[in-house]
């Protein structure tokens, strides 16, 4: 689960521009959710694949993910 991040985090600082514009979207209680869910290795893989995907275009998605695996 942490490569997956990493591999996330990096590709997120590599193409931050092209992928950055969505980063000021709030989250929503379900997407909190399903990244508490994901944190916690909880989540089924296709809801996983979804998530990732959010976590590629959502910054406060990634910053909300790494808070959860920090506490």
């Amino acid at each position: 689960m942490t490569n997956e991040i990493d591999i996330l985090d990096r590709f997120l600082q590599q193409f931050s521009p092209e992928v950055g514009g969505r980063a000021s979207e709030t989250l929503t209680a379900e997407m909190e959710g399903k990244l508490r869910q994901l944190s916690a290795g909880e989540l089924p893989e296709q809801e996983r694949r979804a998530v990732s995907r959010e976590l590629l275009t959502n910054q406060n998605a990634v910053d909300f993910l790494l808070k959860q695996l920090d506490g």
